[in-house]
């Protein structure tokens, strides 16, 4: 891995697993570099699309109260991560097969369009290829859950 490549690990959490359905509740991301660590934090509270909670029901409950209208949030992200993707970051999650579709239906629903992509690495997938396994424990609060991994897949990966 490149010392000085820049990567952005994404976390969400939902309020379940079917999007369109469920709610995409908060979005965090972290970016940084290993030789820099982790450089800078985005985290939003989304409002829920819909009524249908099967997790995360703290986080819905947050989202009710403080989020911000999906599409707002959506071009904040997208303003926020403007300048890395600019540098090439790489996306990254864990599981990206979960997180990483939320990212993009948001984005075409809310946006109209999907500046991020349709390309994020798992970080589980790279640990195994490996040999490894990547483990950590989160608090499941979007942009810590994010900065956890990321700080791991500098460290160990």
């Amino acid at each position: 891995m490149s010392r000085d490549r820049p990567w952005i690990m994404v976390d969400v959490e939902t309020s379940g697993p079917i999007l369109g359905h469920h709610s995409l509740t908060e979005l965090g991301a972290v970016v940084g570099t290993p030789e820099r660590g982790v450089i800078d934090r985005f985290e939003v509270l989304i409002a829920p699309i819909g009524e249908a909670v099967r997790a995360s029901r703290g986080s819905f409950a947050r989202a009710q109260k403080d989020g911000l209208p999906p599409a707002e949030a959506m071009r904040r992200f997208a303003e926020w991560t403007l300048p890395h993707r600019e540098r090439r970051a790489s996306f990254i999650a864990r599981p990206a097969a979960f997180d990483w579709p939320w990212v993009v239906w948001y984005a075409w629903t809310f946006l109209g369009d999907n500046p991020f992509g349709f390309k994020a690495v798992c970080a589980s997938s790279w640990f195994e290829a490996r040999g490894r396994i990547f483990r950590v424990d989160l608090p499941h609060r979007a942009v810590d859950d994010a900065d956890i991994q990321l700080r791991h897949f500098f460290a160990h990966g």
